[in-house]
């Protein structure tokens, strides 16, 4: 069986929906694990007596997170 070689614009849309793919994964992956954190950075400053303060990113991929007591 003979292989077909590809041309650069098959080569091209190939490439660009797995990067697509990849890129929105490590984005959705990141800004559930800051989710996750910011839960249990907040219940653990609820229960020592304080009150969380969070200032969230764009899509959360960043946070800033203060417990007043």
């Amino acid at each position: 069986m003979k292989l077909k070689k590809l041309t650069n614009l098959q080569r091209i849309s190939i490439i660009i929906p797995f990067t697509l793919v990849i890129t929105a994964s490590l984005i959705f992956s990141k800004s559930f694990f800051n989710n996750k954190e910011i839960q249990t950075l907040s219940q653990n400053c609820f229960n020592s007596g304080g009150n969380p303060t969070v200032e969230l990113g764009t899509l959360n991929l960043d946070y800033s997170f203060e417990c007043i007591k």
